[in-house]
């Protein structure tokens, strides 16, 4: 995926003032994220942390810095969404140095239920919760690539030598446990009463945690607070529902997690962007929250479109934060275009809402200037900014600037329809990538503008459709600048590609992300009801890599045993490709499975295998298994792997 955002991650500095490089320096990890409206609980469960200073480091490679966690930590991304952060780590003694990657291992959700995942009332380690149409709460496991692998994140994560501080970060919190913070330590592990640079903090060990976004505040002694660094996983893209087929049940699902997008922020120099909507008349999902994301958007490199770097749901009162984002120095703050929508609101676009570093300095003004880039579509405009007005307004305990109070408008005219339905399907000979993301785009009406990244939506990466039909809005697009003073000025506008038609294109770890052009292919509302078909154009490779092959040697331990199954090739964490194992499987002897035009020759190209299998005949027969043998296209073409079915 070319535009892939490499955030930084960066811990604050701290440590005390005489802390030898040895020792290490105290770091705290937590973990945000985002979800769709239908899910109710995703449970996210850690045993370790592991730092590397290798970029192209593969898990089996030296030089991690590797820590396993006490008891593991189960964080429940629904829950930490907002602003909120869950806990995983405190006080991980981290090398002094840069760091040029982080790998999350998790406990695979078939392995013993932690405790903190049974505290959690969940059933498994990781696990998706979610009301099926019926009205029936249905909870899965949500399926890992290589458990034993991690999550990666390629970053740069900065620890210095500690120094003095007397501010810290006010939080509420559950540390490893569940507890309540007053003063307080961001994430709070421990019983009594704590002498500290936040003031007193009581917490009681146990082993869920929520912590709220920083503010400054003031101690009583000189000791200092710890690093803080948090993970943001992109739940909307990361969880992959899929179907598979029993000859004597017919089709059942399961959800994948596919760590396609993974940021990290140190959370001393990150901002948010904070607004209310008026929800009147809004309809709310089945998990009782409106069914409306907010996104944070900037320009791609090349000036062809804009890319979403964060999302959020909107809380049931209206209110929405996106936190944390990023900010470049304390001169000059970072801007994003706010992508407000849902399928029965027309979207809003509120375009450059600046967001500084955190300051106490409220008397500085703002200087904007505009560069020019060419883009397929024309010129397009990206604002420049030096500093900003005033001192950012705060949301709860974040330094966040807001973009005031808005109301959506519905999509359409009562009584409708808001909305209709959009699957994709690819050419013969053209498929998809198993881990391709499938976004629908709109461009406001006006000179120099290029497509927004509206919805997005995770194929089924055995079927080659999306697992239900994006819901799409058939309005126009509200539109309007953001003011240093919180306001915006809205006017309605049709978007370039027709009312209610979308662009379309895909994009996929290790590919170039589709084009969009006036070849592009486009979706509209079907004249006659029904969902709307598009076909999808396949993806070439991304730039500088070439076209690899895998030959796999499958045997089945116990032939007969299983008749169907996938291949699943992962890189960091993420689904990269797959292939169907149901030949060699069926034939009782096994043999040799091809999966050709695997991205080879660049840093990224390190995959490791799951294999699912199953009896059709048989619902509880399917089982997952993970391979410890890397497979190195990073500076080959072509590889072998020797895979046991057991």
């Amino acid at each position: 995926m070319n535009q892939r955002l490499r955030v930084a991650l960066i811990a604050a500095t701290g440590g005390l003032g005489a802390l030898l490089a040895g020792c290490g320096t105290k770091t705290d990890v937590s973990l945000t994220g985002n979800t769709p409206a239908q899910y109710s609980h995703v449970y996210i469960t850690i045993q370790a942390v592991w730092f590397n200073r290798d970029g192209s480091a593969g898990p089996d490679d030296g030089g991690w810095d590797k820590f396993s966690l006490s008891t593991p930590s189960t964080v429940d991304l629904v829950a930490e969404n907002g602003g909120n952060l869950g806990n995983i780590a405190s006080s991980l003694r981290v090398q002094v140095g840069t760091y040029s990657q982080m790998l999350l291992i998790p406990v695979d959700p078939t392995a013993p239920l932690a405790s903190s995942a049974q505290n959690a009332n969940a059933l498994y380690n990781f696990e998706a919760d979610y009301v099926d149409s019926k009205g029936v709460t249905q909870q899965l496991p949500l399926e890992l690539l290589n458990p034993d692998k991690g999550i990666g994140i390629s970053t740069s994560l900065k620890v210095p030598v500690g120094s003095l501080r007397g501010t810290g970060l006010t939080g509420t919190g559950i540390g490893t446990g569940t507890g309540s913070t007053s003063g307080a330590l961001p994430f709070a592990s421990s019983s009594g009463t704590t002498g500290n640079p936040f003031g007193t903090s009581t917490g009681t060990t146990g082993t869920t945690g929520t912590t709220s976004a920083f503010t400054s505040s003031t101690g009583s002694t000189s000791t200092t607070p710890n690093n803080a660094f948090a993970a943001a996983l992109a739940g909307t893209v990361n969880l992959v529902p899929f179907t598979y087929v029993f000859s004597s049940t017919g089709n059942s699902t399961g959800i994948l997690w596919s760590a396609h997008a993974t940021a990290a922020y140190d959370l001393s120099i990150v901002g948010g962007i904070s607004g209310q909507l008026s929800l009147t008349n809004i309809t709310t999902s089945t998990s009782g929250l409106p069914n409306i994301q907010v996104s944070a958007e900037t320009l791609s490199t090349d000036g062809s479109r804009w890319v979403v770097v964060s999302s959020t749901a909107v809380q049931s009162d209206g209110s929405f934060l996106l936190y944390p984002l990023a900010t470049t120095s304390s001169t000059i703050p970072l801007y994003y275009d706010v992508v407000i929508h849902g399928p029965d609101i027309a979207t809003i676009i509120v375009k450059g809402v600046q967001v500084p570093r955190p300051s106490t300095s409220s008397n500085t003004t703002t200087t904007a200037s505009t560069t020019t880039l060419t883009t397929p579509y024309g010129t397009a405009s990206r604002p420049s900014v030096t500093t900003t007005t005033s001192t950012p307004t705060t949301n709860s305990n974040v330094n966040s600037v807001s973009i005031g109070t808005l109301t959506p408008r519905a999509s359409a005219p009562s009584p409708g329809p808001y909305n209709y339905g959009a699957n994709i399907s690819t050419a013969p000979g053209a498929l998809l990538p198993a881990g391709a993301v499938v976004s629908f785009y709109q461009t406001i009406a006006r000179q120099g503008e290029v497509p927004y990244v509206i919805e997005s939506s995770p194929i089924d990466p055995f079927n080659q459709v999306l697992f239900n039909p994006q819901a799409l809005s058939v309005g126009t697009i509200d539109s309007g600048t953001w003011s240093t003073n919180g306001t915006v000025s809205i006017v309605s506008v049709a978007p370039n590609e027709g009312v209610g038609s979308y662009l379309v294109a895909a994009s996929a770890p290790g590919f170039s992300d589709g084009t969009l052009s006036s070849n592009t292919p486009k979706v509209s509302p079907p004249t006659s009801g029904g969902t709307a078909m598009v076909v999808v154009p396949k993806l070439e490779l991304e730039s500088g890599a070439s076209a690899g092959s895998l030959a796999a040697a499958v045997v089945a331990a116990t032939p007969g045993r299983y008749d169907q199954g996938q291949l699943l090739l992962s890189h960091n964490g993420a689904l990269v490709v797959s292939a169907p194992l149901d030949a060699v499987l069926s034939q009782g002897t096994g043999g040799i499975v091809t999966v050709p035009g695997l991205p080879a020759g660049t840093p990224d190209a390190l995959y490791y295998a799951t294999v699912r299998a199953w009896k059709s005949t048989d619902p509880g027969s399917v089982q997952r298994q993970w391979y410890p043998q890397a497979i190195d296209l990073r500076s080959s073409t072509s590889g072998s792997i020797a895979l046991t079915v057991n």
